[in-house]
């Protein structure tokens, strides 16, 4: 089994960009505060919604579309990054303060004591796919929460760092901006360990928001953690029903997990479905 995880609330109890600025910001006070990245931010967000919606009033919701709308984000996330990066935002961070940083992240309940129950599991691979800014804070977290994230891949955006000093130059390195970036980084992990285990094994994937339902609906199993209504909106545009398998594309499963204790009963129990 491959098991595919989002981190910022899918992981995590709440957004953590926010905590990686603040890391900066303790160490250059003196440097633009965040709030003002994310009013740009916000306001190249809306301009883009306004002119989305004169684009594909007529049009019909199918994942085309889903796809495209989501791929057109690409030009707003990159501005956000090329703004801190100009900006040098999280400039004069090393590693060791950023995983640091992570280790204060508070994990969902019963997140930790799932994964790392998966871990342990032989035969399943996990790796976490995330558009967070830095691995290092995300494996501060992991380790913070008794999960070993040697054992985990992790693909994300990450910083420059000056390889002699150690030192960020704060230029972030965009890897993983839109939800395609995620699918083609769940399709090279995939990949990877059917290169090295062979088979094709089956694939669950868990996140929280709208960037992450194409990989949802990628998935063997897909896991919706919390309440977002416009991936609800969307699922329900496009057919999906929650709980109920997809005959016409393998069975395929999307559910609503209000609470990670239930993940292993539910993955358990569509594959028992898969197999009658």
């Amino acid at each position: 089994m491959v098991l595919v995880l989002d981190f910022d609330q899918t992981l995590t109890t709440t957004d953590t960009l926010s905590a990686i600025a603040a890391i900066a910001k303790r160490k250059h006070p003196d440097s633009r505060e965040f709030s003002w990245f994310t009013k740009q931010y916000l306001a190249d967000y809306a301009a883009h919604e306004s002119r989305w919606a004169q684009l594909t009033a007529s049009r019909a919701v199918n994942r085309n579309l889903l796809n495209q709308y989501l791929e057109s984000f690409r030009p707003i996330e990159a501005a956000l990054l090329d703004r801190m990066s100009q900006h040098g935002l999280l400039a004069g961070l090393t590693r060791a303060d950023l995983y640091t940083g992570g280790r204060l992240v508070q994990l969902r309940p019963n997140a930790a004591d799932v994964v790392g129950q998966f871990l342990h599991t032989r035969g399943c691979h996990v790796c976490v796919v995330s558009v967070n800014w830095s691995a290092d804070f995300i494996r501060g977290a992991l380790d913070a929460s008794g999960i070993d994230s040697k054992l985990i891949r992790v693909y994300c955006n990450d910083l420059d760092f000056d390889t002699s000093t150690g030192v960020s130059s704060g230029k972030v390195r965009p890897r993983l901006v839109v939800a395609g970036d995620k699918v083609a980084a769940i399709a090279k992990f995939k990949n990877e360990i059917m290169q090295q285990c062979g088979g094709d094994p089956l694939l669950v994937y868990a996140g929280d928001s709208l960037t992450d339902l194409p990989a949802l609906l990628l998935a063997d199993i897909g896991l919706l953690v919390g309440q977002s209504s416009r991936v609800t909106r969307w699922c329900h545009q496009l057919g999906v029903e929650f709980g109920k398998p997809r005959t016409s594309e393998g069975n395929r499963i999307l559910y609503r997990l209000h609470d990670w204790a239930s993940a292993p009963w539910l993955i358990d129990q569509a594959v028992g479905r898969a197999h009658l």
